[in-house]
Protein backbone atom coordinates (compact mmCIF):
# COMPACT_ATOMS: atom_id res chain seq x y z
CA UNK A 1 0.00 0.00 0.00
CA UNK A 2 1.60 3.07 -1.28
CA UNK A 3 1.58 6.74 0.93
CA UNK A 4 -1.27 8.24 -1.56
CA UNK A 5 -3.76 5.06 -0.91
CA UNK A 6 -2.97 4.82 3.37
CA UNK A 7 -3.55 8.40 3.00
CA UNK A 8 -6.92 7.93 0.77
CA UNK A 9 -7.98 5.36 3.48
CA UNK A 10 -7.53 7.78 6.39
CA UNK A 11 -9.24 10.75 5.12
CA UNK A 12 -12.22 8.13 4.22
CA UNK A 13 -12.11 6.88 7.52
CA UNK A 14 -12.27 10.42 9.16
CA UNK A 15 -14.87 11.70 6.77
CA UNK A 16 -16.73 8.76 8.14
CA UNK A 17 -15.95 9.62 11.82
CA UNK A 18 -17.30 13.60 11.35
CA UNK A 19 -20.17 12.11 9.52
CA UNK A 20 -21.29 10.07 12.35
CA UNK A 21 -20.67 12.29 14.70
CA UNK A 22 -22.73 14.91 13.09
CA UNK A 23 -25.02 12.44 12.76
CA UNK A 24 -25.03 11.45 16.49
CA UNK A 25 -25.17 15.25 17.22
CA UNK A 26 -28.07 16.20 15.25
CA UNK A 27 -29.91 13.35 16.60
CA UNK A 28 -28.96 14.28 20.27
CA UNK A 29 -30.19 17.70 19.44
CA UNK A 30 -33.47 16.63 17.62
CA UNK A 31 -34.09 14.46 20.89
CA UNK A 32 -33.38 17.60 23.23
CA UNK A 33 -35.45 19.28 21.14
CA UNK A 34 -38.37 16.96 20.80
CA UNK A 35 -37.85 17.09 24.82
CA UNK A 36 -38.61 20.35 25.01
CA UNK A 37 -40.59 21.24 22.44
CA UNK A 38 -43.70 18.47 23.01
CA UNK A 39 -44.42 20.02 26.79
CA UNK A 40 -44.30 23.45 25.50
CA UNK A 41 -46.21 22.14 22.77
CA UNK A 42 -48.32 20.89 24.78
CA UNK A 43 -48.42 24.14 26.80
CA UNK A 44 -49.43 26.45 24.16
CA UNK A 45 -52.25 23.93 23.02
CA UNK A 46 -53.62 23.71 27.00
CA UNK A 47 -53.32 27.51 27.08
CA UNK A 48 -54.83 28.25 23.77
CA UNK A 49 -58.04 25.88 24.57
CA UNK A 50 -57.74 27.43 28.41
CA UNK A 51 -60.96 29.69 27.51
CA UNK A 52 -63.14 27.00 26.87
CA UNK A 53 -61.95 24.22 29.68
CA UNK A 54 -62.66 26.94 32.32
CA UNK A 55 -66.09 27.72 31.08
CA UNK A 56 -66.87 23.87 30.97
CA UNK A 57 -64.97 24.05 34.79
CA UNK A 58 -66.99 26.70 35.90
CA UNK A 59 -70.27 25.28 34.69
CA UNK A 60 -69.47 22.12 36.33
CA UNK A 61 -68.64 24.42 39.91
CA UNK A 62 -71.57 26.31 39.44
CA UNK A 63 -74.08 23.10 39.46
CA UNK A 64 -72.06 21.56 42.29
CA UNK A 65 -72.71 24.34 44.50
CA UNK A 66 -76.41 24.34 43.34
CA UNK A 67 -76.43 20.98 44.60
CA UNK A 68 -74.72 21.53 47.76
CA UNK A 69 -77.13 24.45 48.50
CA UNK A 70 -79.93 22.02 47.29
CA UNK A 71 -77.96 19.48 49.62
CA UNK A 72 -78.02 21.82 52.73
CA UNK A 73 -81.06 23.75 52.08
CA UNK A 74 -78.92 26.94 51.24
CA UNK A 75 -81.42 27.23 48.32
CA UNK A 76 -84.44 27.75 50.54
CA UNK A 77 -85.34 30.59 52.68
CA UNK A 78 -85.73 28.53 55.84
CA UNK A 79 -83.83 25.44 56.80
CA UNK A 80 -85.76 22.64 59.10
CA UNK A 81 -83.84 20.64 61.77
CA UNK A 82 -84.66 17.38 60.39
CA UNK A 83 -86.86 14.94 62.79
CA UNK A 84 -87.83 17.81 65.25
CA UNK A 85 -90.73 18.91 63.59
CA UNK A 86 -93.78 17.13 64.84
CA UNK A 87 -98.03 17.62 64.90
CA UNK A 88 -98.99 16.84 68.53
CA UNK A 89 -101.26 13.85 69.35
CA UNK A 90 -103.40 12.64 69.17
CA UNK A 91 -105.58 13.95 66.64
CA UNK A 92 -109.16 13.46 66.61
CA UNK A 93 -111.94 14.55 63.90
CA UNK A 94 -112.42 17.86 64.60
CA UNK A 95 -109.82 18.96 66.89
CA UNK A 96 -107.51 21.69 65.86
CA UNK A 97 -103.70 21.06 64.94
CA UNK A 98 -100.90 21.95 66.72
CA UNK A 99 -97.66 21.83 64.51
CA UNK A 100 -94.00 22.13 65.90
CA UNK A 101 -91.63 23.02 64.22
CA UNK A 102 -88.01 23.87 64.69
CA UNK A 103 -86.46 25.58 61.64
CA UNK A 104 -84.10 28.56 60.79
CA UNK A 105 -83.50 31.29 57.83
CA UNK A 106 -80.80 30.54 55.66
CA UNK A 107 -78.72 32.86 54.48
CA UNK A 108 -80.45 33.55 51.14
CA UNK A 109 -83.43 33.90 53.47
CA UNK A 110 -82.12 36.71 55.70
CA UNK A 111 -83.70 39.26 54.77
CA UNK A 112 -86.98 37.93 53.60
CA UNK A 113 -90.03 38.71 55.90
CA UNK A 114 -93.03 36.05 56.26
CA UNK A 115 -95.91 38.06 54.80
CA UNK A 116 -98.66 34.60 54.37
CA UNK A 117 -99.04 31.01 55.25
CA UNK A 118 -101.30 27.73 53.76
CA UNK A 119 -101.42 24.43 55.42
CA UNK A 120 -102.17 21.90 53.01
CA UNK A 121 -103.01 18.42 54.12
CA UNK A 122 -103.14 14.85 52.36
CA UNK A 123 -104.96 11.81 53.98
CA UNK A 124 -105.28 8.48 52.60
CA UNK A 125 -107.20 9.01 49.75
CA UNK A 126 -104.26 11.07 48.14
CA UNK A 127 -106.30 14.62 47.54
CA UNK A 128 -104.01 17.97 49.02
CA UNK A 129 -106.69 19.71 50.95
CA UNK A 130 -105.98 23.41 52.33
CA UNK A 131 -107.14 23.87 55.78
CA UNK A 132 -106.32 27.12 57.85
CA UNK A 133 -104.74 29.17 60.41
CA UNK A 134 -106.49 29.36 63.56
CA UNK A 135 -105.41 33.05 64.10
CA UNK A 136 -106.22 35.10 61.10
CA UNK A 137 -104.28 37.37 59.88
CA UNK A 138 -100.40 38.12 59.00
CA UNK A 139 -97.76 35.71 60.85
CA UNK A 140 -96.78 37.23 63.89
CA UNK A 141 -93.87 35.98 64.31
CA UNK A 142 -90.30 35.73 62.00
CA UNK A 143 -88.18 32.54 61.98
CA UNK A 144 -84.57 33.75 63.19
CA UNK A 145 -80.59 32.65 61.76
CA UNK A 146 -80.46 30.14 64.60
CA UNK A 147 -82.92 27.36 65.27
CA UNK A 148 -86.74 28.56 66.23
CA UNK A 149 -89.20 26.65 67.86
CA UNK A 150 -93.02 27.85 66.67
CA UNK A 151 -96.48 26.09 67.79
CA UNK A 152 -98.62 27.11 64.66
CA UNK A 153 -102.27 26.42 65.63
CA UNK A 154 -104.00 24.91 62.34
CA UNK A 155 -108.06 24.14 61.18
CA UNK A 156 -108.10 21.15 59.45
CA UNK A 157 -110.46 21.02 56.73
CA UNK A 158 -113.84 19.40 57.47
CA UNK A 159 -113.04 16.51 54.24
CA UNK A 160 -110.15 15.05 55.99
CA UNK A 161 -110.10 11.19 56.44
CA UNK A 162 -108.93 9.73 59.56
CA UNK A 163 -105.78 7.83 59.00
CA UNK A 164 -102.39 8.43 58.20
CA UNK A 165 -102.09 12.36 57.47
CA UNK A 166 -99.41 14.44 55.85
CA UNK A 167 -99.16 18.49 56.43
CA UNK A 168 -96.89 20.90 55.37
CA UNK A 169 -97.05 24.55 54.84
CA UNK A 170 -97.28 26.90 51.95
CA UNK A 171 -95.17 30.25 53.28
CA UNK A 172 -94.70 33.37 51.34
CA UNK A 173 -92.37 35.69 51.82
CA UNK A 174 -91.18 39.10 50.74
CA UNK A 175 -87.49 39.45 49.64
CA UNK A 176 -86.68 42.93 48.87
CA UNK A 177 -88.98 43.41 45.59
CA UNK A 178 -89.98 40.22 44.83
CA UNK A 179 -92.51 36.93 46.23
CA UNK A 180 -90.89 34.15 46.90
CA UNK A 181 -92.48 30.58 47.60
CA UNK A 182 -91.09 27.90 50.40
CA UNK A 183 -92.48 25.13 52.26
CA UNK A 184 -92.10 23.21 55.02
CA UNK A 185 -91.01 19.71 55.23
CA UNK A 186 -94.12 17.53 55.56
CA UNK A 187 -94.82 16.20 58.94
CA UNK A 188 -97.26 13.04 59.25
CA UNK A 189 -99.95 11.93 61.80
CA UNK A 190 -102.61 10.01 62.89
CA UNK A 191 -106.51 11.05 62.75
CA UNK A 192 -108.59 9.28 64.96
CA UNK A 193 -112.27 8.63 64.90
CA UNK A 194 -113.91 10.64 67.67
CA UNK A 195 -115.60 7.97 69.74
CA UNK A 196 -118.45 8.92 71.94
CA UNK A 197 -118.82 8.94 75.68
CA UNK A 198 -121.51 6.11 75.78
CA UNK A 199 -118.22 4.05 73.96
Amino acid sequence: MTEDQASAIRRFIWQRVGIWAIGGALWGVAVILAAILTPLGERVAAIWNSPERLERIEGKLDTAIDDIRRATGEDRVIRQTPGLSYVTEPVFVGDMITLNLVAERTALGRSCKLIDSQALFTDQTNVTTPGRRAVEGPPRRQIDDTPTRLRVALIPPSTLQPGRVELYLVLEYICGDRTVFDRTDPVTFELLERRDAAD
